[in-house]
């Protein structure tokens, strides 16, 4: 049980810190384009950056699939890959279809695959949202 909430939390962290990478990153990718953004015309740049943000925060969810399918693998608890990046997705969403399931001895870290997810989709909707907040304080030099 133990080693199962380790590994789960080790998962976690590695995958909230490259949110939070990608995060800093785009922050910082904005703040140096802060010229080109206040610059006419606008609304074309804020859906461009919209853009950016969007495929970024699908990054963000992309890797963290991804992480649980590889951790799935080497453990052996699903038999391809297809099943263990679909059980990944299923669970990282909390959706939870059931239709595949890790077996009973490994279930601890089908719930933690749902917190990941969970606590994700909210470093997700933040980043959008600090995004949308920054271009329209540059856009219209709102202070901040």
């Amino acid at each position: 049980m133990t080693d199962q909430i380790a590994l789960g939390s080790m998962l976690t962290l590695l995958s909230l810190f490259f949110g939070a990478v990608m995060w800093f990153t785009l922050n910082e990718i904005l703040e140096r384009r802060e010229d080109w953004l206040r610059r006419p015309p606008r609304q074309g740049k804020m859906f461009l950056v919209i853009g950016l943000v969007v495929l970024c925060t699908m990054g963000m969810m992309t890797v963290g699939v991804w992480m649980w399918a590889a951790m799935f693998m080497w453990l052996d608890i699903f038999a391809t890959l297809e099943e263990a990046t679909y059980y990944s997705l299923v669970a990282y969403t909390t959706l939870g279809l059931g239709d595949v399931v890790v077996p009973f001895e490994w279930r601890l870290l089908g719930g933690m695959t749902g917190t990941n997810g969970f606590l994700m989709f909210g470093m997700m909707t933040a980043v959008l949202t600090d995004s949308l907040r920054h271009i329209r304080r540059v856009q219209h030099n709102l202070p901040d």
